[in-house]
């Protein structure tokens, strides 16, 4: 029986490597994720902090500059807080890119897979009718051979 070939193999191949660097950017980028709500978790720990130190500030005796303090931090903390939440944002829009850029070229290669699945059963469905013609072709002839030996 011949050797089956695959004659996309080398397409298989690209395919299977975009999978991988598509898989991979998707990795990184979920790392990216997570690092920029962690950033956004303590952004808003920081305003709250920021916050609790203001209301402090309003309950006693009123110092212009304490409270000026405190309400720059609180006005740089809140700015902090909406540039990670932003970021945030922007981020996620391109993980949802990347996600289905990774499920595109997962539907790619599945294609390719499937139609190496096809050739490869046509392939051995094709060996298998030529060994069975060439075992009925022998059968034919000792047949024909031992009723030429009775005549």
């Amino acid at each position: 029986m011949k050797r089956f070939c695959f004659r996309l193999q080398s397409l298989l191949l690209l395919r299977e490597l975009r999978e991988t660097q598509a898989a991979t950017v998707l990795a990184k980028k979920l790392e990216q994720q997570r690092r920029l709500e962690h950033e956004l978790a303590q952004a808003q720990a920081r305003s709250e902090v920021a916050r609790a130190n203001l209301l402090q500030t309003e309950g006693k005796r009123f110092a212009p500059q304490d409270h000026a303090a405190a309400l720059a931090d609180f006005d740089r903390t809140v700015a902090q807080e909406r540039g990670a939440e932003k970021a945030l944002l922007a981020h996620t829009k391109i993980l949802e890119e990347t996600r289905q850029a990774w499920a595109e070229a997962g539907k790619e290669l599945k294609a390719v897979k499937n139609l190496r699945g096809r050739a490869e059963d046509r392939h051995f469905q094709d060996a298998a009718r030529r060994e069975q013609a060439e075992m009925d072709e022998a059968a034919r002839r000792i047949a024909g051979a031992s009723y030429s030996l009775l005549s």
